[in-house]
């Protein structure tokens, strides 16, 4: 599957022992990692809104370009497409959280974008033997030309979005310890 995904499973780590106890209980753990998957839908919705990856560290900031073509300068909350299509799956002793979208791993991971050469016509205004510089609708226009754009490469940087900070662990931890208790 393209896209990025956090694979919560048990390890032999602090937590991991803790679940193992819980499986022992419950015989299934359907129901904590649900929480648990619940509480990181807010994680990453918090830390996307900071704009910072799951250690803490502020996301590069947007190419001048970039920010020239957005409506503001929020990083991958243009839209909330992405963080829209965060979801989550439930086995017995394990938890898929994560975007199945193409476009979530190159931000999460960063990386090369590759852009086919291409063309276009695109439409302008001419008033008075002098042709505007704005782009307007077909309908509108009494002036076009082609414009071709050749094959380019660009970099994306790594803006972490899915993890487990010290924060989630130790809320992990919290939400594992109440199910012990109760």
């Amino acid at each position: 599957m393209a896209g990025a995904m956090l694979d919560v499973t048990i390890d032999t780590t602090v937590v991991g022992r803790e679940l193992e106890l819980l499986i022992e209980r419950l015989g299934s753990m359907r129901t904590p990692l649900n929480d648990i998957a619940e509480y990181l839908h807010q994680s990453v919705d918090s830390r996307v809104r900071r704009q910072v990856g799951p250690d803490g560290s502020p996301w590069a900031p947007l190419s001048p370009r970039t920010i020239k073509r957005k409506k503001g300068n929020k990083i991958l909350r243009e839209s909330g497409a992405l963080l829209d299509t965060l979801r989550h799956h439930v086995s017995n002793d394990e938890l898929d959280f994560g975007t199945d979208r193409p476009y979530g791993a190159i931000h999460q991971f960063g990386g090369k974008i590759e852009h086919a050469a291409r063309s276009q016509q695109v439409y302008f205004k001419e008033k008075g033997g002098v042709v505007g510089n704005r782009f307007v609708k077909k309908r509108h226009s009494n002036f076009s030309q082609w414009v071709t754009h050749g094959a380019h490469t660009s970099e994306m940087p790594a803006r972490p979005y899915l993890g487990l900070s010290s924060e989630d662990e130790n809320e992990v931890l919290e939400i594992v310890g109440s199910y012990l208790k109760g």
